[in-house]
């Protein structure tokens, strides 16, 4: 949801939106801090039947769920974890990790340690010295990072204006952010770019001298009762900032529900009040529709929602009017994200019946609800199908590729760290349900990926690359693919394998990136 461009600034969007306003009273709010409550939809004034209708949309195929959470009244009304993603998991948030940014800014202004984001961003590393500074850049602010409106020039999503591959590879990450030349006038255009946020982990430490992920840890998750969190960092031990935070779906929701009470939880103000509500009130047009960004969350203006949103399809969904949060993990070509999924998303949790108080039980509805829920956590075993004669002939055959076919690993670093790069491939189908992928490197070196033909995934959680969930399907006699999802990570690969008399061709598609790969084989004897 991020395509961007030379805008107007927050005069013309604050007159779209209402500023945000927490809506509910604190003494009649359960804070889920040690335990969780689950009761039925109708309880918290919800309809089951209309929830089943939802799960149904929302887990459908195309978008390669990992988990759906329905939270109401700070109860858990519905939720679902398609496997192998469990509830136990944490998941990587992608950008849905900025939101989590935003909340230390405004802990760092509670606490005195910034004294406010107008405080230019320069002055803040003493230290340092930049290159290419000129006025513009010494009007830059800690406001400009949180709304995108830096004025580096930087640019995520127009042709050549990402420099996020050099500023990954460089030797000291929060240099080259700073030492990129301005593009635009501070303030006056919207220009998505993680240099900005990580430029504002960069100052989370400077102010703590800590890392995100540890001053996090003890001054925003512990409150909630947030006790297993990993946030990725960069080689100076600087949180990534812009991605890289790894939460359970249920602490996602923990974070949805602290802005939705305007940053108290129990009485206690973790996140100042005016600071949560600027973070949700709409800051700048980014030159979507119907949509204006805040705080390093994005503001959906009819439906009255707010959304940290990731790579992928991650996402916490606020809708303030009707006390709701809606959290979903999963796999979704960044394509088709915002117009399949993102804005749907939005308008459909918007549009959730959710009475002041509770409705009466509907036994047959919530049937309806259970059954949808088990339909993705318990899926279906395909019936095993006999394998084609061509995979007795080629069990145990290897076949040297002729150009490397790579898997990335795991994590916001994928790009920038080792990946597996087989030189060979072995293939072993066992039986009906299921076949084995020997990786071989050109050192000689192998691991084995078990694969499943019946519809399920067979789970390798110490892959070189990460842990990995694949099943497989053959389409022709000849034609089988394999599906490697990569678990709780919010990626997932595609390989089309053809076989040959004497060879393989081999098409590699990442589901979330659209990147493809084309490389043939040849059997070594």
């Amino acid at each position: 949801m991020h395509l961007t461009r030379s805008l107007l600034l927050a005069a013309c969007c604050l007159l779209l939106a209402v500023p945000f306003t927490s809506v509910t009273a604190q003494e009649d709010v359960f804070f889920p801090t040690t335990e969780w409550r689950v009761s039925s939809p109708e309880a918290q004034g919800m309809d089951s039947a209309e929830l089943a209708n939802f799960f149904v949309t929302f887990s459908q195929d195309e978008f390669n769920l990992d988990s759906l959470l329905v939270l109401r009244n700070g109860v858990i009304v519905a939720e679902a974890y398609a496997p192998p993603f469990e509830q136990t998991m944490k998941h990587e948030m992608w950008s849905a990790s900025k939101s989590v940014m935003s909340a230390l800014i405004g802990i760092l202004l509670r606490d005195g340690l910034l004294e406010s984001v107008d405080t230019p961003v320069l002055s803040l590393f003493p230290n340092m010295t930049f290159q290419n500074v000129d006025a513009n850049k010494e009007a830059m602010t800690v406001r400009h990072l949180l709304t995108m409106t830096s004025g580096l020039s930087c640019d995520m999503y127009f042709p050549g204006g990402d420099p996020g591959d050099a500023m990954f590879t460089s030797e000291n990450w929060l240099q080259f952010a700073l030492d990129l030349p301005m593009g635009s006038t501070p303030g006056t255009e919207f220009h998505y770019c993680n240099a900005n946020t990580y430029i504002l982990s960069a100052i989370v430490t400077e102010l703590t001298g800590r890392s995100a992920g540890d001053f996090a840890a003890e001054q925003l998750f512990a409150p909630l009762g947030i006790t297993d969190s990993f946030w990725e960092t960069s080689p100076q031990g600087i949180a990534v900032g812009a991605a890289g935070l790894h939460l359970t779906t249920r602490d996602m929701a923990k974070i949805g529900y602290l802005y939705l009470n305007g940053g108290l939880w129990d009485g206690v103000q973790i996140i100042p009040a005016d600071y949560v509500a600027a973070s949700l009130t709409a800051q700048v047009d980014p030159g979507w529709p119907d949509t204006a960004y805040s705080y390093q969350w994005w503001n959906m203006i009819s439906p009255g929602t707010y959304a940290a949103l990731g790579r992928g399809g991650q996402y916490i969904v606020l809708v303030p009017a009707k006390d709701l949060v809606i959290v979903a993990t999963g796999t979704i070509p960044e394509s088709l994200r915002a117009y399949i999924h993102g804005y749907p998303l939005n308008y459909a949790a918007s549009g959730l019946t959710a009475a002041e108080g509770a409705l009466p039980e509907n036994a047959a509805a919530l049937s309806q609800l259970e059954n949808q829920i088990a339909q993705i956590t318990t899926p279906a075993t395909v019936a095993a199908v006999p394998l084609p004669a061509i995979a007795a002939q080629i069990n145990g055959q290897t076949f040297g590729l002729l150009t490397p076919l790579t898997l990335p690993a795991a994590g916001v670093m994928n790009a920038h760290q080792a990946a597996a790069t087989p030189a060979a491939l072995r293939f072993d189908f066992l039986d009906e349900t299921q076949a084995n992928l020997t990786f071989i490197s050109s050192t000689g070196e192998t691991w084995t990926l078990p694969i499943g033909l019946n519809g399920r995934d067979l789970v390798m959680e110490d892959s070189p690359v990460g842990p990995l969930g694949s099943q497989g399907r053959w389409h022709t006699d000849t034609e089988f693919s394999i599906w490697m999802d990569y678990i709780g990570d919010g990626q997932a690969v595609r390989w089309d394998i053809t076989f040959l008399p004497g060879g393989i061709e081999t098409f590699s598609t990442n589901l979330v990136s659209d990147s493809v790969g084309v490389s043939a084989g040849v059997l070594m004897q």
